[in-house]
């Protein structure tokens, strides 16, 4: 891909209307204060105080911002929240991206909004407060859900499909409604990013990580899992052949490879010096891979600039980063 076409996609990519679906979670970061702890006066034990607090977009929201950093033209999210102090923060954080919101479903009962709190001292995050783990989405509301995207359909040219949590917001009847909408809508390109449901939809761009891959191989799931090369091949190959849509795995520092009718392709990734920090990186490429695809990139030229998106964002350190056209461009040498 020359440098000229590079930047003809990049530019394309304001003509491209994109969805978001899925797991959408507030990142809350709590700084903890380092004086002396003050003690209560009620129970005599002491105190954690929060010097300094912050909040961004996480699970399919950071796909979000990602769309919206790398110059989408609209993009609109899908998901449940609740209307409590988090879900508010949300929609809000959501707004100034300049997303649409009519997708966000409100559900008060057995729902919370999903956040990860994440108190640190210093530069060392402690241990991690999770909300929404015990959610459970209503029929109503699987029916709201679906019927939100269905509406918004024609809108769309292309539509993510973000899996974090399990089940979050995706029961069987939110599947099957997603499926339905893929199928019958020819002209919707649909791409997948699932962590642990990939082998549940159906006719969609598929893009996993090698250790996703290794899951649905069969190896066991756990933290350093490798798979061969042969293996990673075989079902890369056997989940092209059901979805009948590219596959692309990103293998870090290996780059991304690419089944596209069979035919692999290796997908080097940009060298880089010094130090990263790999957060939100996937978040970046499955973006930049809707919207490249989107805006009539071969798929090839969609890996290759997914590379350059992850490039930059690992470069950004203690954040979930994103990247920009021009941010892009800069890091290219082509």
């Amino acid at each position: 891909m020359t440098r000229e076409r590079l930047a003809d996609l990049l530019l394309r990519f304001a003509r491209v209307r994109a969805g978001v679906i899925g797991d959408f979670c507030l990142d809350a970061y709590w700084d903890l204060d380092t004086g002396p702890a003050e003690r209560s006066l009620e129970t005599g034990k002491a105190t954690r105080a929060v010097h300094r607090q912050r909040y961004s977009l996480g699970g399919a929201g950071n796909v979000v911002s990602n769309l919206a950093d790398l110059g989408a033209g609209a993009v609109c999210g899908f998901s449940v929240i609740n209307d409590d102090l988090f879900g508010r923060e949300l929609l809000s954080l959501l707004r100034a991206r300049n997303a649409d919101v009519y997708g966000m479903v409100v559900q008060e009962d057995a729902w919370d909004t999903p956040v990860y709190a994440k108190p640190y001292l210093r530069a060392e995050e402690q241990e991690r407060f999770d909300f929404g783990r015990w959610n459970a989405i209503a029929p109503g509301t699987e029916i709201k859900l679906t019927g939100a995207l269905r509406t918004m359909v024609p809108e769309l040219d292309v539509l993510i499909v973000n899996q974090q949590l399990p089940p979050g917001v995706y029961t069987p009847s939110v599947i099957d409604g997603i499926n339905r909408i893929a199928r019958d809508n020819a002209r919707l390109l649909c791409v997948l990013d699932a962590r642990t449901m990939s082998d549940r939809f159906e006719g969609m761009v598929v893009k996993l990580n090698a250790g996703e891959v290794a899951r649905v191989a069969g190896a066991a799931p756990r933290s350093g899992t490798t798979i061969t090369r042969e293996a990673l091949q075989r079902t890369t190959r056997a989940i092209a052949m059901k979805q009948r849509k590219p596959v692309y795995v990103t293998r870090s520092e290996e780059g991304i490879l690419l089944c596209d009718g069979g035919t692999f392709v290796d997908l080097p990734a940009i060298p880089l010096t010094g130090p990263s920090d790999p957060v939100g990186a996937g978040d970046t490429t499955v973006a930049a891979i809707a919207l490249s695809l989107a805006a009539g990139a071969t798929p090839p030229e969609a890996g290759e600039l997914a590379n350059l998106a992850a490039a930059v964002t690992v470069r950004k350190l203690q954040q979930t980063g994103t990247a920009t056209p021009d941010e892009i461009l800069a890091i290219a040498t082509i």
